[in-house]
């Protein structure tokens, strides 16, 4: 295991001094001045350490601060690094089709540079814009005849930590509220450990409004928190946890939910994941929800003949080209899938964001479902 962290310690620290030697290496070639190049990247690429160190110790407005600008440049790195090698590649290819003359390489590569930074702004606005409404409806009155119709409000993966606080969670509760929903569902990774104010975080989500409850699951990142620490908060805000079980509402719903699928991982925890139990039991001439933060291993849902899965975790990739690795891990990534015959899957990118507070080619989403049974 020792062994293992090192190699991972070695493999992250050379993979990160080779981004930011390539980014170097570009942007020196074009005019600017070296050692400002230099001292700027130094400053940058030791920033991500330091943040660290600090948020393990201090939680106050500067130690915020710091946090942000490093998360900024984590992605900011990542996405001048790949885009400068794609760049790179492409002029290659050109050259290789006898064009070379006509391309001045310190012009591509300002062009380059100037649009990665339009990338930056970009997914940095879509961030700054906040959560967009995502509807989706589905009529399941074929197969259960009450002619009734309630609202889901789905939000999952809201990462709550020192860039996304107590007023987006404000803003995010208000926005929550206007859509009237019957039930309310948070699909996990509500919290990240440094999130430094439980308290008014509690008294904000107090102000939930649902007519039939909410209801809520483990992602693994509660699991980094501390899974009490996160049931705690919830229970306190009046929001119900489902640990591998069943509830069911007043208009005769079953909402099922289980823990992350990543619970084994934390023995301390004294909990599993176990969707067998959680859907133990369940009626299939009635409706059925499943609360699941992650959109895999949901074979039994299907058995069962649950109606809708509702997971998240993927958060689409976030930032553009990382959808592509994260679909070898997950089939579905974001959006509406047909799981089988009577269960459907909506997959939520993401409230919020993790890491980078960039988003490009996704969207950060409140999945709004109008149910009709």
């Amino acid at each position: 295991m020792i062994i293992g962290l090192i190699a991972f310690l070695f493999s992250a620290i050379g993979t990160w001094s080779a981004m930011h030697y390539y980014v170097y290496k570009n942007l020196a070639s074009v005019g600017i001045n070296k050692p400002f190049l230099i001292g700027l990247l130094w400053v940058f690429a030791l920033l991500v350490p330091l943040s660290r160190f600090l948020t393990l110790r201090w939680r106050n407005s500067l130690v915020s601060f710091i946090h942000w600008v490093s998360m900024v440049w984590i992605g900011s790195v990542f996405l001048f690094s790949f885009w400068l090698l794609v760049s790179s590649v492409l002029r290659s290819g050109i050259y290789s089709f006898g064009f070379g003359g006509k391309i001045d390489p310190v012009q591509w590569i300002s062009v380059t540079a100037l649009a990665v930074l339009s990338m930056i702004l970009w997914a940095a606005y879509q961030v700054f814009n906040g959560p967009k409404n995502v509807p989706f409806d589905l009529d399941r009155s074929p197969r259960y005849q009450k002619n009734l119709k309630r609202r889901f409000v789905q939000i999952s993966d809201v990462h709550l930590g020192l860039t996304l606080g107590t007023a987006f969670l404000e803003s995010l509760v208000k926005k929550i509220n206007s859509l009237e929903p019957d039930m309310i569902f948070v699909t996990g990774d509500f919290l990240d450990p440094e999130f430094p104010d439980d308290e008014n975080a509690i008294q904000i989500l107090k102000k939930l409004q649902s007519k039939e409850g909410v209801f809520a699951v483990s992602g693994n990142h509660d699991f980094y928190s501390g899974l009490k620490r996160f049931q705690t908060l919830m229970e306190r805000s009046g929001i119900q946890v489902l640990n591998n079980e069943t509830k069911i509402t007043s208009s005769g719903i079953q909402i099922c939910g289980i823990h992350d699928q990543s619970a084994n991982r934390f023995p301390a925890a004294g909990v599993a994941c176990d969707l067998v139990k959680a859907l133990d039991g369940i009626d299939s001439s009635k409706p059925s929800i499943l609360l699941a933060h992650q959109p895999k291993k949901l074979q039994p849902a299907i058995h069962k003949r649950v109606d809708l899965v509702l997971s998240g975790h993927t958060h689409a990739g976030q930032i553009f080209p990382f959808n592509a690795i994260v679909r070898l891990a997950f089939k579905y990534l974001g959006g509406l899938y047909r799981l089988g015959p009577d269960t459907d899957l909506i997959v939520c990118t993401g409230t919020g964001f993790w890491g980078p507070p960039m988003r490009l080619g996704t969207d950060s989403q409140i999945v709004v479902v109008d149910f009709k049974f």
